[in-house]
């Protein structure tokens, strides 16, 4: 999966951002991390694209916000089908 682009925008003591980090080390994906609480020029990054929490996950420009797993599986490519958990509430 090497020809995708993944960068993850993080924050410091965020628990949502370290367990994404270590799904993404056990699946063997090659992404950039981005620590906003480290470097403003990164936090300036996501509020320019109107985001201002983290984790924020793009994989090839294409965002995905929050630890949403199978949304980020599937921009991977690792899921064919998404659904979200409210399509299944009826």
């Amino acid at each position: 999966m090497s020809d995708q682009e993944v960068i993850v925008y993080t924050s410091e003591n965020s628990e949502q951002c370290q367990s994404l980090l270590g799904k993404l080390n056990q699946w063997d994906i090659d992404y950039k991390q981005r620590n906003v609480t480290e470097n403003r020029e990164y936090l300036n990054e996501l509020q320019e694209e109107g985001i201002y929490g983290t984790p924020a996950t793009f994989v090839n420009k294409k965002v995905v916000l929050g630890n949403q797993v199978n949304k980020i599986k599937h921009a991977l490519g690792m899921m064919d089908n998404y659904q979200s958990y409210s399509s299944f509430s009826k």
